[in-house]
């Protein structure tokens, strides 16, 4: 049986900081398939860890929790180096892994670099659909971009950032008939 990833995506709130007691990874990652395929995948450098990931989206999730078959394994620096030069769609981010809770429920924050820096978004994986549906989410946690495709890494890849949606009471108003 392949593997689930069972997550939720948030942006972080401005004035968040580092935790003391986080723990940092810097990653590099490329896609060798493109936003309109179903299946991702993907090459990852992690510190000095090599790994090409396989996902599959299922529809178990709904819309509000990402439900994804995920198939990942190390390969050597070597293949990393050649599959990194195919794929056209990259990124860099520091990864900082905070504890939320005592029960050990942690949540990965992504600080891209780069064309994307300052971009903050924060996962929280779970073990099943129930519990991801059931969290409450820290007051530091901002708006839930779950399952929005322009959030995912493989759409951010493409060094364009998604644009933030106001404020509530801070959109425009439309125009008139008159205009």
């Amino acid at each position: 049986m392949v593997p689930l990833e069972i997550e939720r995506k948030f942006l972080v709130r401005e004035g968040w900081r580092i935790p003391e007691g986080s723990t940092r990874m810097a990653i590099r990652q490329a896609y060798l398939t493109d936003t309109e395929s179903r299946v991702e995948v993907r090459l990852r450098a992690k510190d000095e860890a090599f790994l090409m990931t396989v996902k599959a989206p299922r529809s178990d999730g709904g819309p509000s929790v990402n439900v994804r078959q995920e198939v990942e394994f190390p390969i050597p620096r070597e293949i990393f180096d050649q599959l990194w030069e195919l794929a056209p769609d990259r990124l860099d981010k520091e990864r900082w892994n905070v504890a939320l809770d005592a029960s050990g429920t942690t949540a990965s924050v992504d600080v891209y670099t780069g064309v994307l820096a300052g971009l903050r978004v924060v996962e929280v994986e779970f073990d099943d659909v129930a519990q991801a549906r059931e969290f409450t989410t820290p007051d530091w946690f901002g708006e839930d971009v779950t399952g929005r495709a322009e959030w995912g890494n493989r759409h951010l890849s493409r060094g364009v950032p998604p644009v933030l949606d106001p404020a509530p009471g801070t959109a425009p108003e439309p125009p008139s008939a008159r205009d």
